[in-house]
Protein backbone atom coordinates (compact mmCIF):
# COMPACT_ATOMS: atom_id res chain seq x y z
CA UNK A 1 0.00 0.00 0.00
CA UNK A 2 1.55 3.31 -1.16
CA UNK A 3 2.57 6.09 1.97
CA UNK A 4 -0.57 8.93 2.61
CA UNK A 5 2.13 11.69 1.80
CA UNK A 6 3.10 9.77 -1.76
CA UNK A 7 -0.90 9.43 -2.60
CA UNK A 8 -1.03 12.97 -1.70
CA UNK A 9 1.17 13.89 -3.95
CA UNK A 10 0.26 11.69 -7.04
CA UNK A 11 -3.46 13.82 -6.38
CA UNK A 12 -1.94 17.30 -6.55
CA UNK A 13 -0.03 16.40 -9.75
CA UNK A 14 -2.99 14.79 -11.66
CA UNK A 15 -4.93 18.08 -10.26
CA UNK A 16 -2.10 20.66 -11.47
CA UNK A 17 -1.63 18.55 -15.12
CA UNK A 18 -5.22 18.85 -15.30
CA UNK A 19 -5.54 22.53 -14.52
CA UNK A 20 -2.44 23.25 -17.44
CA UNK A 21 -4.48 21.68 -20.13
CA UNK A 22 -5.96 24.53 -22.48
CA UNK A 23 -9.73 24.60 -22.64
CA UNK A 24 -12.18 26.45 -24.84
CA UNK A 25 -14.18 29.37 -23.60
CA UNK A 26 -17.99 29.92 -23.95
CA UNK A 27 -17.57 32.00 -27.46
CA UNK A 28 -21.63 32.18 -27.20
CA UNK A 29 -21.38 35.06 -23.65
CA UNK A 30 -22.17 38.42 -24.68
CA UNK A 31 -19.37 40.90 -25.08
CA UNK A 32 -19.07 44.01 -24.04
CA UNK A 33 -17.08 47.17 -23.48
CA UNK A 34 -15.68 48.27 -19.65
CA UNK A 35 -15.48 52.27 -19.18
CA UNK A 36 -16.52 55.57 -20.73
CA UNK A 37 -16.30 55.44 -24.77
CA UNK A 38 -17.80 58.88 -26.89
CA UNK A 39 -20.43 57.80 -28.63
CA UNK A 40 -19.02 58.46 -32.72
CA UNK A 41 -15.89 59.84 -34.26
CA UNK A 42 -16.62 63.23 -36.38
CA UNK A 43 -14.98 62.69 -40.05
CA UNK A 44 -13.41 65.66 -40.03
CA UNK A 45 -9.76 64.10 -38.76
CA UNK A 46 -8.33 60.65 -39.47
CA UNK A 47 -9.12 57.64 -37.16
CA UNK A 48 -6.14 56.12 -35.36
CA UNK A 49 -6.02 52.80 -35.43
CA UNK A 50 -3.12 50.18 -33.84
CA UNK A 51 -2.15 46.64 -33.39
CA UNK A 52 -0.41 45.28 -30.62
CA UNK A 53 0.41 41.50 -29.51
CA UNK A 54 1.57 42.21 -26.11
CA UNK A 55 3.07 38.92 -25.94
CA UNK A 56 1.46 38.87 -22.12
CA UNK A 57 3.09 42.19 -21.03
CA UNK A 58 6.35 40.67 -20.85
CA UNK A 59 9.28 42.29 -22.71
CA UNK A 60 12.41 41.63 -24.37
CA UNK A 61 13.82 42.00 -21.15
CA UNK A 62 11.38 38.90 -20.35
CA UNK A 63 9.94 41.17 -17.59
CA UNK A 64 6.43 41.83 -17.47
CA UNK A 65 5.73 45.54 -17.27
CA UNK A 66 2.52 46.72 -18.12
CA UNK A 67 2.84 50.32 -17.74
CA UNK A 68 5.36 49.48 -20.53
CA UNK A 69 2.98 48.38 -22.89
CA UNK A 70 0.60 51.26 -22.07
CA UNK A 71 3.19 54.22 -22.92
CA UNK A 72 3.29 52.47 -26.41
CA UNK A 73 -0.28 52.84 -27.10
CA UNK A 74 -1.06 56.45 -26.88
CA UNK A 75 -2.83 58.36 -28.90
CA UNK A 76 -4.69 55.26 -30.45
CA UNK A 77 -8.38 55.29 -31.13
CA UNK A 78 -8.72 52.14 -31.19
CA UNK A 79 -6.33 48.96 -30.64
CA UNK A 80 -6.73 45.61 -30.96
CA UNK A 81 -4.74 43.84 -28.81
CA UNK A 82 -3.16 39.64 -28.49
CA UNK A 83 -1.67 37.62 -26.55
CA UNK A 84 -3.66 39.07 -23.41
CA UNK A 85 -3.51 37.66 -20.12
CA UNK A 86 -6.08 36.81 -18.10
CA UNK A 87 -6.02 36.75 -14.25
CA UNK A 88 -8.55 35.63 -11.27
CA UNK A 89 -9.55 39.21 -10.86
CA UNK A 90 -8.39 41.32 -13.39
CA UNK A 91 -6.86 40.90 -16.79
CA UNK A 92 -4.40 43.01 -18.77
CA UNK A 93 -6.59 44.30 -20.98
CA UNK A 94 -8.85 45.94 -18.63
CA UNK A 95 -5.86 47.19 -16.43
CA UNK A 96 -3.92 48.84 -19.87
CA UNK A 97 -7.83 50.25 -20.26
CA UNK A 98 -7.10 52.25 -17.02
CA UNK A 99 -4.05 53.02 -17.23
CA UNK A 100 -4.63 54.31 -20.75
CA UNK A 101 -8.51 55.98 -19.67
CA UNK A 102 -9.75 54.03 -22.72
CA UNK A 103 -12.92 51.60 -22.72
CA UNK A 104 -11.11 47.82 -22.91
CA UNK A 105 -12.81 44.75 -23.54
CA UNK A 106 -11.12 40.81 -22.91
CA UNK A 107 -12.23 38.40 -25.38
CA UNK A 108 -10.69 35.20 -23.77
CA UNK A 109 -10.16 32.24 -25.92
CA UNK A 110 -8.92 29.43 -23.29
CA UNK A 111 -9.67 28.45 -19.91
CA UNK A 112 -6.25 27.34 -18.15
CA UNK A 113 -5.53 27.51 -14.22
CA UNK A 114 -9.15 28.14 -13.06
CA UNK A 115 -9.27 30.82 -15.24
CA UNK A 116 -9.76 32.42 -18.60
CA UNK A 117 -6.33 32.83 -19.11
CA UNK A 118 -5.56 33.73 -22.67
CA UNK A 119 -7.39 35.46 -25.73
CA UNK A 120 -7.81 38.72 -27.46
CA UNK A 121 -8.55 42.48 -26.14
CA UNK A 122 -9.46 45.58 -27.36
CA UNK A 123 -8.79 49.23 -26.74
CA UNK A 124 -11.38 52.01 -27.44
CA UNK A 125 -12.44 55.51 -27.35
CA UNK A 126 -14.96 55.12 -29.56
CA UNK A 127 -18.28 52.99 -28.55
CA UNK A 128 -18.53 50.13 -30.13
CA UNK A 129 -21.97 47.92 -31.08
CA UNK A 130 -23.12 44.72 -31.82
CA UNK A 131 -19.54 42.47 -30.64
CA UNK A 132 -19.34 39.31 -32.09
CA UNK A 133 -16.85 36.17 -31.30
CA UNK A 134 -16.79 33.68 -34.14
CA UNK A 135 -14.64 30.56 -33.04
CA UNK A 136 -11.39 29.28 -36.00
CA UNK A 137 -11.29 26.20 -36.71
CA UNK A 138 -8.51 24.00 -34.87
CA UNK A 139 -7.36 21.13 -35.38
CA UNK A 140 -4.32 21.58 -32.29
CA UNK A 141 -4.88 22.67 -28.60
CA UNK A 142 -4.77 26.04 -29.29
CA UNK A 143 -7.98 28.01 -29.83
CA UNK A 144 -8.23 31.17 -31.44
CA UNK A 145 -10.95 33.78 -31.98
CA UNK A 146 -12.05 36.42 -34.26
CA UNK A 147 -14.18 39.43 -33.04
CA UNK A 148 -16.72 41.26 -35.42
CA UNK A 149 -17.80 44.85 -34.29
CA UNK A 150 -18.49 48.20 -35.49
CA UNK A 151 -18.48 51.62 -34.93
CA UNK A 152 -19.62 55.31 -36.26
CA UNK A 153 -17.49 57.38 -37.85
CA UNK A 154 -19.10 60.34 -38.94
CA UNK A 155 -22.54 59.22 -40.77
CA UNK A 156 -21.04 56.07 -41.58
CA UNK A 157 -20.68 52.55 -39.44
CA UNK A 158 -17.08 51.08 -39.85
CA UNK A 159 -17.25 47.29 -39.81
CA UNK A 160 -13.91 46.12 -37.24
CA UNK A 161 -12.65 42.72 -37.52
CA UNK A 162 -10.03 41.62 -35.41
CA UNK A 163 -8.23 38.34 -34.94
CA UNK A 164 -4.75 36.60 -33.84
CA UNK A 165 -4.55 33.59 -36.69
CA UNK A 166 -2.70 30.39 -35.68
CA UNK A 167 1.08 30.25 -36.18
CA UNK A 168 1.05 26.61 -37.31
CA UNK A 169 -0.89 23.55 -38.73
CA UNK A 170 -4.14 25.67 -38.87
CA UNK A 171 -3.09 29.02 -39.85
CA UNK A 172 -3.78 28.86 -43.60
CA UNK A 173 -6.94 27.17 -42.75
CA UNK A 174 -8.06 30.26 -40.54
CA UNK A 175 -6.47 32.74 -42.30
CA UNK A 176 -8.96 32.20 -46.01
CA UNK A 177 -11.45 32.10 -43.53
CA UNK A 178 -10.81 35.34 -42.30
CA UNK A 179 -10.35 36.60 -45.08
CA UNK A 180 -13.15 35.04 -46.94
CA UNK A 181 -15.58 37.42 -43.73
CA UNK A 182 -13.49 40.16 -44.39
CA UNK A 183 -14.48 40.13 -48.24
CA UNK A 184 -18.30 39.95 -47.18
CA UNK A 185 -17.93 43.09 -45.07
CA UNK A 186 -20.20 45.99 -46.12
CA UNK A 187 -17.41 48.73 -47.03
CA UNK A 188 -15.82 50.66 -45.12
CA UNK A 189 -14.12 48.25 -43.08
CA UNK A 190 -10.99 47.25 -41.18
CA UNK A 191 -9.47 43.73 -40.40
CA UNK A 192 -6.66 44.48 -38.06
CA UNK A 193 -4.28 41.91 -36.19
CA UNK A 194 -2.35 39.52 -35.85
CA UNK A 195 -2.30 37.44 -38.65
CA UNK A 196 0.97 35.63 -38.50
CA UNK A 197 1.50 35.38 -42.50
CA UNK A 198 4.29 37.91 -44.55
CA UNK A 199 4.27 40.04 -47.59
CA UNK A 200 4.71 37.23 -49.63
CA UNK A 201 1.91 34.50 -48.46
CA UNK A 202 -0.67 32.97 -51.14
CA UNK A 203 -3.43 34.32 -49.02
CA UNK A 204 -2.70 37.92 -48.38
CA UNK A 205 -1.33 38.50 -51.49
CA UNK A 206 -4.87 37.03 -53.16
CA UNK A 207 -6.67 39.32 -50.72
CA UNK A 208 -4.69 42.57 -51.47
CA UNK A 209 -5.24 41.84 -55.21
CA UNK A 210 -8.85 41.95 -54.77
CA UNK A 211 -10.50 45.77 -56.07
CA UNK A 212 -10.61 48.43 -52.85
CA UNK A 213 -8.93 46.53 -50.29
CA UNK A 214 -5.81 48.52 -49.26
CA UNK A 215 -2.99 47.32 -47.38
CA UNK A 216 -2.70 50.42 -44.93
CA UNK A 217 0.68 49.54 -43.95
CA UNK A 218 2.00 49.83 -47.43
CA UNK A 219 4.20 52.77 -46.84
CA UNK A 220 5.60 51.60 -43.77
CA UNK A 221 8.41 49.25 -43.46
CA UNK A 222 7.85 45.36 -44.23
CA UNK A 223 6.40 43.64 -40.71
CA UNK A 224 6.80 39.95 -39.97
CA UNK A 225 2.89 39.00 -39.30
CA UNK A 226 0.61 41.89 -37.80
CA UNK A 227 -1.48 43.82 -40.31
CA UNK A 228 -3.95 46.22 -41.21
CA UNK A 229 -6.38 46.08 -44.47
CA UNK A 230 -8.98 48.04 -44.87
CA UNK A 231 -11.77 49.03 -47.87
CA UNK A 232 -13.70 52.28 -48.24
CA UNK A 233 -10.76 53.89 -46.36
CA UNK A 234 -7.52 54.79 -47.08
CA UNK A 235 -4.35 55.20 -44.75
CA UNK A 236 -3.16 58.89 -44.96
CA UNK A 237 -0.36 57.65 -43.10
CA UNK A 238 1.51 54.40 -41.20
CA UNK A 239 4.35 53.28 -39.56
CA UNK A 240 5.78 49.91 -37.43
CA UNK A 241 7.78 50.63 -33.82
CA UNK A 242 9.38 48.54 -32.77
CA UNK A 243 9.63 48.35 -28.81
CA UNK A 244 11.05 46.67 -25.63
CA UNK A 245 7.51 45.98 -23.96
CA UNK A 246 6.84 43.15 -26.04
CA UNK A 247 7.82 41.11 -28.88
CA UNK A 248 6.42 42.19 -31.82
CA UNK A 249 6.14 46.20 -32.84
CA UNK A 250 3.08 48.12 -32.76
CA UNK A 251 1.61 49.13 -35.55
CA UNK A 252 -0.66 52.26 -36.08
CA UNK A 253 -2.64 53.45 -38.59
CA UNK A 254 -4.22 57.23 -39.72
CA UNK A 255 -7.51 56.35 -41.83
CA UNK A 256 -9.98 57.82 -43.62
CA UNK A 257 -13.01 57.62 -45.77
CA UNK A 258 -12.39 57.27 -49.32
CA UNK A 259 -15.25 59.45 -49.66
CA UNK A 260 -16.50 61.33 -47.04
CA UNK A 261 -19.44 62.50 -49.73
CA UNK A 262 -20.91 58.82 -49.30
CA UNK A 263 -20.95 58.82 -45.67
CA UNK A 264 -24.16 56.71 -44.49
CA UNK A 265 -25.18 55.49 -47.85
CA UNK A 266 -24.27 51.43 -47.30
CA UNK A 267 -23.75 52.25 -43.18
CA UNK A 268 -27.71 51.20 -43.26
CA UNK A 269 -26.84 47.70 -44.46
CA UNK A 270 -25.11 46.70 -41.08
CA UNK A 271 -22.97 43.79 -41.22
CA UNK A 272 -22.95 41.06 -43.48
CA UNK A 273 -21.60 37.59 -43.56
Amino acid sequence: MLPWGLIGLVVVAAGLWAASLRRPVDLSRPLETTGAVQSSLPNSRPVEVGVFNIHGCKGTDRKRDLKRVADCLHGLDIVALHEVRGGYATNQADELGRNLEMASLFAPTEWRWGRNDFGNGLLTKIRLGGIQQIPLAMTEHTYRNALLTRFQYGDQTVQLLVVHIDLLADRDRQFQAVADLFCSLTAPAILMGDLNVDADHPGLRALLAKPGIHNALAAAPANKGDWIIAKGMTAVSARVEPNDASDHPVIRASLVLNDPSMAGRSSRKGVRR
